[in-house]
C-alpha cells in the first residue's frame, strides 16, 4: 500500500489570506492577510525552504485600503487606494523584501506587469498614460518599454481550470465518478507532476465545498483533503506546486504544504 503524502508546514493566520507572491530567489512566499472584523491587512514574509517567517504580521501605514500587488528582484509592491470612493485613484508602494522597509512610492500609478527591473503601468494625472518606473528607485523611465520575456519554466507549476460541459471536465469527471464514486460540479483544476496527479474539484454538500485529491499515475490515493466548503462560487489556483511540494490555503486562513 502506498503511503500518503508527509505534510511539511501549516500555519493559520489571524484573517483571511486574500493574495500571494513568490520570489523565488529568495526562497519568498509573500501573504496578504485581512481581518475584516478588525478592518486590519497584516503581511508576512514565509522562507519556504527553512519553513520560517522572515517577518510577519506587518502593518503598513494604511491599515485596509493597500494590497500586495507583486514581487521582484527584492522589491514588494502594493497598490494604495487614495480615494476610497474611486477606485481608479491609485498609488504604488514598493518595500524592501528584507525588512519591508519602505523604499519609494508614487501616488499617481496603477500597475500592470514588473519586467526586466521595470514596472509597467499607468499615471491617470494626465488622462491614462502609459508609465515606466525603474523598480528599485521609482524614477520615471524614459525609454522603449520591454518586451516580455521568452516564455520559460517557471518557479511555480499552477493547475489547469476546466469548467463544467467542457470535454476535460467530463472525462475527469467520468474518472472521479468510476474509480471514487465522487460527483464533481461547477468546475475543476487538474495538474500532472512528479508522475502524480492533482484535482481539486467541487462536489455539492450544503453549499460548495471543494477538495484537493492527489493521486500516483498508477492511481494509489496520497491525499485527499477537503480545502473549504459553505462557497457560493469557485476559485483559481487553488492549489500549486513550488519547490517539491504542494502548497495551498485551507479553510482561507491555514496555510499548508506537503512534500511530493
Amino acid at each position: 500500500m502506498t503511503e500518503g503524502l508527509k505534510r511539511k508546514f501549516s500555519h493559520r493566520f489571524n484573517g483571511v489570506v486574500w493574495n500571494t507572491a513568490v520570489l523565488p530567489d529568495e526562497e519568498l512566499m509573500l501573504l496578504e492577510v485581512r481581518n475584516h472584523e478588525e478592518r486590519l491587512v497584516t503581511f508576512s514574509a514565509w522562507h519556504y525552504a527553512t519553513n520560517t517567517f522572515r517577518w510577519e504580521h506587518l502593518k503598513l501605514e494604511e491599515p485596509w485600503w493597500v494590497n500586495l500587488s507583486a514581487a521582484a528582484e527584492g522589491v514588494v509592491l502594493f497598490t494604495i487606494y487614495l480615494d476610497t470612493n474611486n477606485p481608479d485613484k491609485k498609488g504604488i508602494l514598493a518595500y524592501a523584501s528584507e525588512n519591508l522597509k519602505l523604499l519609494w512610492w508614487n501616488n499617481d500609478f496603477s500597475i500592470a506587469s514588473v519586467l526586466h527591473g521595470k514596472v509597467l503601468g499607468v499615471s491617470s494625472k494626465m488622462g491614462m498614460k502609459d508609465v515606466m518606473l525603474d523598480l528599485h528607485s521609482g524614477k520615471v523611465l524614459a525609454e522603449p518599454w520591454p518586451e516580455a520575456p521568452v516564455k520559460k519554466e517557471e518557479a511555480i507549476a499552477r493547475p489547469s481550470l476546466y469548467s463544467e460541459g467542457t470535454s476535460y471536465f467530463n472525462t475527469v469527471k467520468i474518472f472521479l465518478e468510476t474509480r471514487l464514486n465522487l460527483l464533481p460540479v461547477v468546475a475543476l483544476e487538474y495538474l500532472e507532476y512528479d508522475s502524480k496527479i492533482f484535482i481539486s474539484y467541487y462536489i455539492k454538500e450544503k453549499d460548495l465545498a471543494n477538495y484537493l485529491l492527489v493521486l500516483s499515475h498508477a492511481g494509489e490515493l496520497l491525499l485527499h483533503e477537503k480545502l473549504d466548503e459553505s462557497l457560493k462560487g469557485i476559485g483559481q489556483d487553488t492549489f500549486f506546486i513550488l519547490s517539491g511540494c504542494v502548497i495551498f490555503v485551507k479553510n482561507k486562513r491555514e496555510l499548508i504544504s506537503y512534500f511530493l
